[in-house]
């Protein structure tokens, strides 16, 4: 099925709004929730290994518990988002249903964090972790269904590295374009919730939801 011109940059606008969204969330989990990302598992995965050099359990069990989380989240949202071999949409409905599902579990991030005032600890901070790694997740598999090329809102590693590739052959394209607008937006939901977790806590995890139920909408309306 072939994908239309108008199409590619709405599917765009709605991953930049997904990685935006990334951001922010990773921000909200380094800053307030055990200094672990929700997105990032590398980064988990080598926090793991630090901690057990300096012994360091709390830092272990929080990157071992937002890891999990988006295995379960990765695992569930991959076997439903694109059943294999099925052809597909340039926008799947249900790619737009599993993001549904990850804005349920970002509300209930959301109410978490509210009833904690912004400063969670202990228990409640690691179901925190947990769920947020978990909507990462299901996020990460939804986008992966989408079915293009190197296309991912949490894998932004590997977007920097192509970009790079880019850069180094001296090649001005607009997926170059694309590649560093992404990156930049990535560093922009960062810079937002930093902000708001520091000056305004209760603000912080709006801004993920938000960005997140602003594309189920425009996917909902536009798709055919």
């Amino acid at each position: 099925m072939a994908v239309t011109f108008a199409e590619r940059r709405r599917n765009n606008n709605l991953v930049a709004l997904l990685v935006i969204a990334t951001g922010a969330l990773d921000a909200i989990s380094f800053l307030g929730l055990g200094g672990v990302f929700t997105s990032v598992m590398t980064a988990n995965m080598v926090l793991l290994g630090l901690s057990a050099g300096r012994h360091d359990a709390a830092l272990a069990l929080h990157a071992g518990v937002a890891l999990a989380g988006f295995v379960t989240g990765g695992l569930a949202a991959s076997r439903f988002a694109r059943p294999p071999g099925e052809p597909a949409p340039a926008w799947p409905g249900r790619v737009t249903v599993a993001l549904v599902v990850e804005a349920a579990v970002l509300v209930a991030v959301t109410v978490g964090w509210e009833t904690a005032a912004g400063l969670p600890r202990g228990a409640e901070q690691l179901m925190l972790v947990a769920a947020a790694a978990v909507a990462m997740g299901i996020q990460s598999a939804a986008v992966r269904a989408l079915g293009v090329p190197g296309l991912s809102t949490t894998y932004l590693t590997g977007i920097l590295t192509e970009a790079l590739g880019d850069l180094a052959a001296v090649r001005a394209s607009a997926s170059l374009r694309r590649r560093l607008g992404l990156l930049v937006m990535l560093v922009a939901g960062a810079a937002v919730s930093g902000v708001l977790v520091a000056e305004a806590p209760l603000l912080a995890p709006l801004v993920p939801l938000a960005l997140l139920l602003a594309v189920i909408v425009t996917a909902a309306i536009s798709s055919p």
